[in-house]
């Protein structure tokens, strides 16, 4: 990874990491959202860069769903609403805290604790890697969140995704392209999958493609590399002149 150049940038009280490879005035942008952080996304940011455009990557994502009153009180996004995350994830390194969320989320069955049980305590520390993560790879996620601890991470998107964007219009007019997993435990989540496969995403995003994968997980884009890469390449080249 030493073509990774790393800078930072403030804006306003927000301090923000910036990776980028190569020098080209097509940009591509990557965001993130937890657990993940730049290093999610090595193998994209170097496929855009040998394809003839610049990858960056910036901030985090948001996530919505509109079916909120349907999840257990005890379902992990709901729990990581509250200020009972930051208690579950202090009682380990954070090497082991990623170690379990990668490891819990690589299933293809939503993570749902019963009353007394903390979502950390669904997987055991010494639980093994999935086999596109590496040990090698942990120490990566490790040493950022041990620096920046959790905090930002679990307040964007869980404890804003409730919060008005206040938007007049509310539609993505622009291309785009969305990668659904079969396997995905969110395509567990009530509606989630009927949403997309109808059509009626299209209403809030009309220039919209949308592509199945039979097989991968929750973080296909470290999984199956190869196979989002050329989705993503032939999306830029089909759209980006």
């Amino acid at each position: 990874m030493e073509k990774v150049q790393h800078n930072h940038v403030q804006a306003k009280e927000l301090k923000l990491h910036v990776t980028q490879i190569g020098t080209s005035p097509k940009v591509v942008l990557f965001l993130h959202g937890l657990p993940e952080i730049w290093y999610s996304w090595r193998h994209q940011m170097i496929a855009v860069d040998n394809a003839g455009y610049r990858a960056h990557l910036v901030a985090k994502d948001f996530v919505a769903f509109a079916q909120l009153p349907l999840i257990p009180p005890s379902f992990y996004m709901l729990r990581w609403m509250v200020r009972r995350a930051e208690a579950d994830f202090g009682r380990f390194d954070t090497k082991i805290v990623m170690r379990k969320v990668y490891t819990m989320f690589s299933g293809s069955l939503p993570q749902v604790a019963v009353d007394d049980q903390e979502i950390l305590d669904l997987v055991d520390s010494s639980a093994p890697l999935p086999p596109w993560l590496s040990e090698e790879d942990l120490p990566e996620y490790g040493s950022l969140y041990e620096k920046s601890g959790f905090r930002t991470a679990l307040q964007v998107p869980y404890r804003t995704m409730m919060q008005s964007c206040r938007l007049d219009d509310g539609k993505i007019r622009v291309p785009g392209l969305v990668i659904m997993v079969e396997q995905d435990y969110i395509m567990k989540f009530t509606g989630l999958e009927d949403y997309i496969r109808t059509g009626k995403v299209k209403e809030f995003a009309p220039n919209l493609d949308v592509t199945f994968l039979a097989q991968g997980n929750h973080f296909v884009q470290e999984q199956l590399p190869e196979e989002m890469n050329h989705l993503i390449i032939s999306f830029l080249i089909k759209h980006c002149k």
